[in-house]
């Protein structure tokens, strides 16, 4: 399934009336699909300007922004009187500093029934990944703080820990962590909080980090404190060699009583006991433990056939010692009955009358000069 099918999953974009946030310049539905609004943080002007070095953004095709968000409460940006059957958020959430009372101004403008869908980035494969998961008391502390920017501290956590990043190695296992590099010194993201402390400026940063377990246990505390009154309706776990996973809440009908929507709530948050992560380390974990008891069966193997050539070759050499002993003896014998033969002929009658005739041919050898007897 395709990112955009785990989005719309749960809306009809032919018929219902719908608001994406954060856009940019890829929408994930067209214009000429359905009806649909568009909010950002800026203009479309400003974010052609904000965007105009970023390689990765085409700023001609920078959506046209219908409501400008900046620090305004979405009932200040976009009116009460507007209402969606869905708000598509693709990492966007993460941007929020204060997502309880994001979540809840969102909820203001929806329908009972109606669908958020959010695409939200998994810290562990992204330039996240050394940054500590995002707790729900800091979600409180922001929401009771009621702040609309980036604190000193999201933004320095994220400007001091941001690194270059490659997800496909990081699913492969061979990720090396120590030779990650930070994007930003230490020093540059103390002044940026620094500035967005004293000077107001509104820094963009990932303001809260989240894996999909985290995420969850978040919303099911929020669930329980009355929060939000969303149920989760789809999920998505992080896919292999992806970076995000997908949620999809349905808003509650107001004339439920809180003990109802709290019970609908809760009972409807995925339950993960392994996530997409640990199911690939287990298979990887699996494959490898097949390929040791293949080595290890071939291993076996190899040394049974040793152990049988080793007895190959102690038998051969057994036989070619026993076959070298044989000849031995059968030379022995044969010489011992050549020299008996020879040591009769010497004591025979015919030697002893040839015995002239053999020196004079040896005397006449030697006249000739020949060294041979």
């Amino acid at each position: 399934m395709d990112r955009r099918a785990k989005l719309l999953g749960k809306i009809d974009i032919r018929t219902q009336k719908g608001l994406e946030i954060g856009a940019l310049d890829r929408p994930v539905v067209g214009r000429d699909e359905g009806l649909i609004h568009y909010a950002d943080h800026a203009s479309t002007n400003d974010l052609r300007h904000k965007y105009r070095d970023d390689k990765a953004v085409n700023t001609s095709d920078i959506v046209d922004v219908d409501f400008v968000l900046g620090e305004k409460t979405f009932a200040e940006a976009i009116g009460r009187e507007h209402e969606f059957d869905y708000v598509i958020a693709s990492h966007v959430i993460e941007h929020v500093p204060d997502v309880i009372g994001w979540l809840q101004e969102i909820s203001e403008n929806l329908r009972d029934g109606g669908i958020l869908s959010l695409a939200v980035p998994d810290k562990r494969f992204s330039f996240d990944y050394f940054r500590t998961a995002t707790t729900c008391g800091e979600l409180i502390e922001a929401h009771m703080r009621k702040i609309r920017r980036p604190s000193p501290k999201q933004v320095f956590d994220h400007l001091s820990t941001c690194v270059t990043f490659d997800t496909g190695l990081r699913w492969s296992g061979k990720l090396d962590e120590a030779r990650l590099k930070t994007n930003h010194s230490v020093r540059y993201a103390a002044k940026a909080a620094e500035e967005s402390f004293h000077d107001g400026k509104y820094v963009d940063v990932h303001c809260t980090i989240y894996t999909p377990k985290t995420f969850f246990q978040i919303i099911d505390v929020l669930s329980e404190l009355d929060l939000i009154d969303f149920r989760v309706v789809d999920f998505h776990d992080t896919a292999e060699d992806e970076l995000e996973f997908f949620v999809s809440f349905e808003k509650l009908t107001s004339s439920d009583d809180l003990e109802k929507q709290r019970f609908l709530k809760r009972q409807s948050i995925p339950r993960i006991e392994l996530d997409s992560w640990e199911r690939a380390q287990q298979r990887r974990f699996e494959e490898l433990e097949k390929t040791i008891n293949r080595l290890a069966r071939q291993n076996d193997q190899l040394l049974r056939e040793r152990d049988m050539l080793d007895a190959q070759l102690a038998e051969a050499n057994r036989q070619f010692d026993a076959q070298l002993a044989e000849a031995n003896r059968q030379f022995d014998a044969q010489l011992a009955e050549a020299n008996r033969q020879l040591e009769i002929t010497r004591n025979s009658t015919s030697w002893r009358i040839t015995e002239p005739m053999r020196r004079l041919k040896l005397f006449l050898l030697r006249l000739r000069g020949s060294s041979t007897p």
